[in-house]
């Protein structure tokens, strides 16, 4: 099957699991410098809110589902082709949400070539318990920016241990050339971040062509040059986009995760 981004294709009535198109996660970390070892731990985190199927006697049922994936997958799934494979459950009968699941994972498991797959469908009664939320840590956004070098992330003198978060994310899809919108959250312990090179630096790459999940492993990988930090978490929240957000996280071994709590208000 060809990458179907950028191109027309129906929906199908039946369950379609070849739809599902993988990409390798090796060119892109190449072309950034990524290599193995992995220099970070870290996770892909996909909620699907256009979920839909029908229950053993034909009624509609919904749900919102949540995939996670570790980033030592050697492929990701294309963002449309799941949304393909999603839209082909909707006229699939299944006894129960937990059925779906178990229709859903193995798909996945095979085509990113990993068994570490989770899949988690929540229902209408539980849609309350998650509120919208604010990134965690202080905003950057109103620093002012460097005149030069508007690229490279600075370092101050002092060490720290920090939350700073950025919703000034923009990205280009490599495929169709979209913009994609999100928001970073950076926690570290480390030479200090000049914010305002943090700023300088999304900037910079607001026509950077690339997957989600490469821009986050990008920035980790500048912020490690940088600031050589004891500890680092970095987490890329992107706004939805065709009923899916994609939310890739990346960590330096041993730092805590952190919690968000919630989605974010453009999620």
């Amino acid at each position: 099957m060809q990458n179907p981004l950028g191109k027309s294709k129906p929906y199908s009535d039946t369950f379609d699991p070849s739809v599902l198109f993988p990409i390798a996660r090796a060119q892109a970390r190449a072309q950034i410098g990524v290599r193995e070892p992995l220099p970070f731990q870290g996770l892909d985190r996909w909620t699907c809110f256009e979920l839909s199927w029908l229950s053993a006697d034909g009624i509609p049922q919904v749900g919102i589902a949540t995939i996670e994936y570790p980033a030592t997958s050697p492929s990701l799934v294309e963002s449309k082709s799941l949304k393909l494979f999603l839209g082909s459950l909707n006229f699939a009968r299944y006894g129960s949400a937990v059925d779906v699941v178990r229709a859903i994972r193995p798909e996945l498991q095979r085509l990113i070539g990993c068994e570490d797959v989770s899949v988690t469908i929540h229902g209408p009664e539980e849609w309350h318990r998650v509120g919208i939320t604010a990134p965690p840590g202080r905003c950057v956004d109103s620093e002012p920016v460097e005149a030069d070098d508007p690229g490279r992330l600075r370092r101050g003198s002092d060490v720290v241990e920090e939350t700073v978060h950025s919703n000034l994310v923009r990205t280009l899809c490599p495929v169709t050339g979209q913009p994609d919108w999100g928001t970073v959250v950076i926690a570290y312990r480390g030479s200090q971040l000049e914010h305002g090179s943090l700023v300088s630096y999304l900037r910079a790459h607001r026509s950077h062509q690339g997957f989600h999940e490469e821009f986050c492993e990008l920035i980790f990988s500048d912020l490690m040059a940088a600031l050589a930090p004891t500890s680092l978490w970095v987490g890329c929240f992107y706004t939805r986009r065709g009923g899916i957000d994609i939310n890739p996280e990346r960590w330096l071994a041993g730092t805590p995760r952190l919690s968000i709590g919630g989605r974010l208000a453009r999620q």
